[in-house]
């Protein structure tokens, strides 16, 4: 049950993600940095993308992604298309690893230390979620912030 619930929330979140980066009217707006803002979309959205790919392709569906944190924080002016190819590949990527997950695998502890300590695979994807969902948000208002 949670696997088709966490299908369902990634489905949903990588696909306004995906929304949020071709709504902006130029490539140039989605890496724009106003004052009082930290991170430009385009950040955000390699951020996520590479933080997805890692921790669950790589740890869980043993994809071969090597992560480049810092990388997702420091490049710039990637064009808007490929962006969007980047976030195709992950929700593809996302979407088959946890439909490959039984519930067994979600109740075992996360490969990886994670924070300060251990979690079941199931917490852990949640958290994947609502991080997802936190930085989503931030694009959405960075969107509207600079396209008013």
């Amino acid at each position: 049950m949670l696997t088709g619930i966490l299908i369902n929330l990634f489905e949903r979140d990588l696909s306004k993600l995906e929304e949020e980066i071709a709504a902006y009217e130029s490539g140039a707006g989605i890496w724009l940095v106003p004052p009082g803002i930290k991170n430009s979309a385009g950040t955000l959205c390699l951020h996520l993308c590479g933080n997805l790919q890692h921790f669950v392709g790589a740890v869980l569906g043993q994809t071969g992604y090597i992560r480049n944190r810092e990388l997702e924080f420091s490049d710039r002016d990637v064009p808007t298309e490929d962006l969007l190819v980047l976030i195709s590949a992950t929700r593809r990527i996302i979407l088959t690893v946890i439909a490959g997950l039984s519930a067994e695998d979600l109740e075992s502890l996360y490969p990886e230390k994670v924070f300060s300590g251990t979690m079941s695979t199931g917490h852990f994807l949640v958290h994947l979620s609502t991080h997802l969902n936190y930085h989503l948000g931030q694009i959405n208002y960075h969107r509207r912030l600079t396209q008013s």
